[in-house]
């Protein structure tokens, strides 16, 4: 399997319990995923998708592939309907095996002749001066995709694996937990990507879980707004 790192860890997790490797360190971007396929082999490859609902399976095709992706949809809810079940339901079943994951993504425009310089400043900003905590939860680690560097809540810092890209990732204190900042490639905005994890075995009422987890996301979201607009 094969996705972005701002794509959910579901699909990892997914995989993990199929014994199926997952390569996840990548950048955005559907060449990132077929450069893949070509140094892993594309014949042991499943599928590979990012968060933008882009999805390939085979090797038919290095790139989003709408038509094969619906065909694979209308074969899951054939089954799940013929077991009796609905595609909510099915998804929901996969919450309780592999916890449950919730991601909203949000961005702040930047406009106008200075758009460009406010974008590197929000971004220069996350590497240097980062908020303590979001929604509650503190920012254990910045990892810095530019700079190639982890750095830790206490100031020591430690070499990162993985592609350079202008991405910060901040790890939250509940693991799994983390937000995504990069600066859209094609539009004047910061998209920030928030994801949300509860271990299966902490999901004991997932109806009440979705509400935590949508209440946790609103408040991430509120934060990353008020820190992005101080320096707009």
């Amino acid at each position: 399997l094969i996705k972005t790192l701002v794509t959910t860890d579901l699909v990892r997790r997914i995989g993990d319990s199929y014994g199926v490797q997952t390569e996840g360190n990548l950048l955005v971007g559907f060449k990132w995923i077929a450069q893949i396929i070509d140094q892993r082999g594309p014949e042991t490859f499943v599928y590979g998708t990012e968060e933008s609902h882009g999805f390939m399976t085979g090797d038919y095709v290095r790139d989003k592939d709408g038509a094969v992706a619906c065909m694979l949809m209308a074969e899951l809810a054939a089954e799940v309907k013929a077991a009796g079940q609905s595609l909510h339901e099915k998804l929901d079943e996969l919450y309780q095996r592999h916890g449950y994951h919730a991601e909203r993504l949000m961005t702040i425009q930047m406009r106008g002749s200075e758009g460009m310089s406010a974008m590197q400043q929000l971004m220069q900003r996350f590497r240097q001066s980062p908020p303590d905590q979001l929604a509650g939860q503190a920012v254990t680690a910045v990892r810095d995709y530019w700079n190639q560097e982890t750095r830790q809540a206490d100031g020591s810092s430690e070499p990162l694996s993985g592609p350079r890209g202008n991405l910060i990732i901040l790890d939250l204190a509940d693991a799994g937990n983390y937000i995504a900042v990069r600066p859209s490639g094609t539009e004047p905005k910061v998209k920030f990507y928030s994801f949300t994890y509860q271990a299966p075995e902490l999901v004991t009422d997932l109806a009440a879980t979705k509400i935590e987890m949508k209440a946790r996301l609103d408040q991430i979201a509120l934060d990353l707004r008020a820190f992005g607009e101080s320096t707009v």
